[in-house]
């Protein structure tokens, strides 16, 4: 199978953020580690949220979803940068190691959070941004997270 555009645009997006929160993560680790776990925490609570948020409000999952997802992402940033004043570390030559593993996981948070978004806005119309999302390599690990998967199996056995 090969790449089709979204995958060169998920990969564009994951790779941005990535290695932005690298590139930081070699100055402040600590505070990049509390970033990377108030996203996936933003993102899981919007994804739980989405379904009865959408049934008391009536308000579409595209707008929920995103809307939900940015609102607990930028409070998420705010709480990370406060608790960062207060519980500041490093981990000296461990911290590029462990600043590149939470790198990966906040581009592959937001990442998610985004192309759930577009595919809830978007493939309903369009037909073509629907195949794009079936056919993309990029779009089915972001969604259901599949290498993530496979290494936490995989270390599972290793120990």
């Amino acid at each position: 199978m090969s790449f089709n555009w979204l995958d060169y645009v998920l990969i564009g997006l994951v790779a941005t953020v990535t290695a932005i929160q690298f590139l930081r993560s070699t100055k402040d680790f600590s505070r990049v580690l509390y970033e990377t776990l108030f996203i996936v925490g933003a993102v899981t609570a919007a994804s739980l949220l989405l379904r009865p948020l959408g049934n008391l409000t009536g308000l579409p999952a595209p707008l929920l979803l995103g809307g939900a997802g940015v609102t607990l992402v930028v409070v998420g940033m705010i709480l990370a940068a406060v608790l960062d004043r207060f519980v500041s570390f490093g981990l000296g030559i461990f911290s590029y190691v462990f600043g590149l593993v939470f790198a990966v996981a906040c581009g592959y948070a937001l990442g998610h959070l985004v192309l759930r978004t577009a595919d809830l806005a978007i493939s309903p119309r369009n037909a073509q941004f629907a195949f794009a999302v079936r056919r993309s390599l990029m779009a089915r690990d972001l969604l259901y997270f599949k290498t993530v998967t496979e290494i936490l199996v995989f270390l599972r056995f290793v120990r």
